[in-house]
């Protein structure tokens, strides 16, 4: 997959996209969810009819960072995991722009002006997008455009889950709030957080459960709320079934900022410096405080007992 940061082209690379027709998805598809899928899955279909590229164009901050940085939502989705998902969703070109200030003033004109660099013969989008400065373009006057520029216009209904309209907004809600199957059903994936591994107080090893620790920010991502989950781990290209505990642990008084403990079935190795990109697929129980270190490390052994049986549960569903 081919990713651009930029809209505004050198001629050089202007000319290598004329070259190339392509059907462009828009949209902030800042969660990659199920409706942001629907558009994409529309252009795919699009382009595999007219044997087009499958772009999609999209920024790579919130566009509320160049407008109203107080006001960022909590992200659904890390850079990499999204670019990985598109890469597999069949996405040939990925047009990942800067929300900023030089753009926001662009008018839809001039907005679409731009785009055309792409050489696109469609642009598909759902029934609540807006272009250009303060959102003045929308998808009537798209369709007034396409008709008068000679490209055609998909624009897709919102899709709805349990008969409300599916937005990044209720699924952040719904993560916050413990409701992992909702948000699971409105993202067609499990929720996610990305961090670093750090080293920690290396407590675990002793207990015979050593951990990788995450140091998580709930103003900057979607997190359920404290507590121990099965959990499915990607560090690079390798995935791993694991358990976790997501909170203060406050069995210890020296933990200062909330962190993500997870314990990885099968894997003994040293991941100190390792971006992991951790899924929450099941909520096991609350966090606690024990009382003494043994009481603590049955209740670990009977956290990974749970999460393995739901791992094997669901490898027997499929």
């Amino acid at each position: 997959m081919e990713i651009v940061k930029r809209l505004y082209l050198e001629k050089t690379e202007k000319e290598s996209f004329q070259k190339t027709p392509c059907v462009i998805a828009m949209g902030t598809f800042d969660g990659l969810h199920k409706g942001h899928r629907d558009v994409i899955d529309a252009a795919a279909a699009y382009a595999r009819k007219n044997r087009l590229r499958l772009a999609v164009f999209t920024f790579s901050n919130h566009p509320y960072a160049a407008i109203r940085p107080s006001a960022i939502p909590q992200a659904l989705i890390s850079p990499e995991e999204k670019v990985r998902l598109l890469k597999r969703w069949g996405v040939d070109l990925l047009i990942d722009v800067p929300f900023n200030r030089q753009l926001s003033l662009l008018s839809p004109e001039e907005f679409l002006q731009k785009l055309k660099q792409f050489n696109f013969s469609c642009l598909v989008c759902g029934t609540n997008f807006t272009y250009g400065f303060r959102g003045t373009g929308n998808t009537e006057i798209l369709k007034e455009s396409g008709k008068e520029d000679g490209f055609d216009v998909i624009v897709r209904p919102l899709l709805k889950y349990k008969n409300r309209i599916i937005s990044s907004t209720r699924i952040r809600r719904a993560i916050s709030e413990g409701n992992l199957r909702d948000a699971e059903n409105m993202l067609g994936r499990f929720c996610s957080v990305q961090g670093i591994v750090h080293k920690g107080f290396q407590r675990g090893r002793t207990l015979g459960f050593p951990t990788a620790n995450l140091y998580v920010n709930r103003n900057g991502s979607a997190l359920p709320p404290a507590g121990v989950y099965a959990l499915q781990v990607r560090d690079g290209e390798r995935i791993f079934n694991g358990v976790g505990n997501l909170g203060m642990n406050p069995t210890f008084d020296d933990v200062v900022r909330e962190v993500l403990e997870v314990h990885l079935f099968g894997c003994n190795e040293d991941l100190y410096g390792h971006v992991l990109e951790t899924a929450f697929c099941r909520f096991i129980r609350n966090e606690r405080r024990f009382s003494s270190l043994d009481e603590l490390k049955a209740q670990l052994e009977k956290d990974k007992a749970d999460a393995l049986a739901w791992f094997s549960a669901q490898n027997h569903e499929q």
